[in-house]
C-alpha cells in the first residue's frame, strides 16, 4: 500500500557539541517540569514549536534514546552513588515525547520508534500510516548523545545532538518529489533519510511524496 504525503511544515536543529538557545524558559513555563526535561526532550519540544505542533498525533524516534541519563544511571551503579530519581524516570525511550505531552496537555495518540539506522523513515511510514484516520501528524527525530564516553559509538560522534520533523497530511495529489537515499557526514545514520527529506523541502516548495507502507 502507498499513501501520498505532502509536507506542511519543517524544521531542523543540530550541533557537533551541544545545541544553544533551545528557549525552554519561554516554552516551558512550569520550573519543576522544566529542570527535569532531558536533552531529548528540550530538542523535541523545540522541534514542535517550530513545526507549530501542540496537540494531535505524535510519531517519535530515536535509535538511541535517553543514552545521558542512562550513562548516568550506569556511572551511579558503578561508583556506589544513588541513582537520581530523575535519571531514572527519564531513560526510557518515549521521555521526549511523553514530555512535550505534559507541557501541551496533548491526549492524542503518540507513538515511538526505535529502528536502527531505518529509525526515520520507519517513523514517516507511521506517520503515513496514521493518516488514514487523522488529518494531520507531526513527526520528529532526535538523537542526543553528548556524554563522556560517546566516541565509542564511532559513527554517531561527528553530531551530539540532531533533530528534525515534519507536519504532515495526505493529499490525493502525485507525488512531485522523491528522496535521495544517501548518507551525509556528520548526519546520525538513524536520521538520514529525514534529512534527506528536509534538504529536499528547502529546495523546492510544496513537496509531496509517496510513502510504500
Amino acid at each position: 500500500m502507498k499513501i501520498n504525503v505532502e509536507i506542511i511544515k519543517k524544521a531542523l536543529l543540530h550541533n557537533s557539541l551541544k545545541l544553544e538557545d533551545l528557549n525552554e524558559k519561554e516554552l516551558v513555563k512550569n520550573m519543576l517540569t522544566r529542570r527535569r526535561l532531558s536533552r531529548s526532550s528540550k530538542i523535541v519540544i523545540n522541534l514542535a514549536h517550530k513545526c507549530e505542533f501542540t496537540t494531535g498525533v505524535m510519531v517519535y524516534g530515536s535509535a538511541y534514546g535517553e543514552l545521558i541519563d542512562t550513562v548516568n544511571i550506569l556511572e551511579s551503579i558503578k561508583n556506589g552513588e544513588s541513582v537520581s530519581p530523575t535519571s531514572f524516570q527519564n531513560s526510557v525511550y518515549n521521555t521526549a515525547a511523553s514530555y512535550h505531552s505534559i507541557v501541551q496537555g496533548n491526549k492524542a495518540e503518540i507513538l515511538t520508534l526505535s529502528c536502527g539506522d531505518n529509525t526515520s523513515y520507519s517513523v514517516m511510514q507511521q506517520g503515513a500510516l496514521s493518516l488514514l484516520k487523522e488529518k494531520e501528524v507531526f513527526v520528529c527525530c532526535v538523537e542526543a548523545m553528548n556524554f563522556n564516553g560517546v566516541e565509542n559509538l564511532n559513527k554517531c560522534a561527528n553530531e551530539l545532538e540532531y533533530g528534525v520533523a515534519f507536519m504532515i497530511k495526505r493529499t490525493e495529489q502525485k507525488a512531485n518529489s522523491s528522496v535521495a537515499i544517501k548518507k551525509e557526514k556528520g548526519v546520525p545514520a538513524s536520521l538520514s533519510w529525514m534529512k534527506n527529506l528536509y534538504d529536499l523541502c528547502e529546495a523546492k516548495e510544496n513537496v509531496t511524496i509517496e510513502v510504500e507502507l
